[in-house]
């Protein structure tokens, strides 16, 4: 599996010299959300995930206000 959009390029080459399926990341990727568009399929909208609780702040960071 090829891990960034600079190896798009390299798939069918290595796929050939080494006699093995490659993967894209960034093609299956593409190609996950056509398949998930054709479905209909969307993100929830039911609020299912609860707000993140408050953290403490330390070090520099606490010079800058949130």
């Amino acid at each position: 599996m090829l891990g960034c959009a600079g190896m798009v390029d390299l798939a069918a080459a290595l796929s050939a010299r080494h006699g093995l399926p490659v993967v894209d990341g960034v093609t299956a990727a593409v190609v996950l959300i056509e398949s998930l568009v054709r479905l209909g399929l969307a993100t929830s909208k039911v609020g299912g995930y609860a707000e993140p609780l408050p953290k403490a702040v330390a070090g520099l960071s606490g010079l800058f206000p949130p």
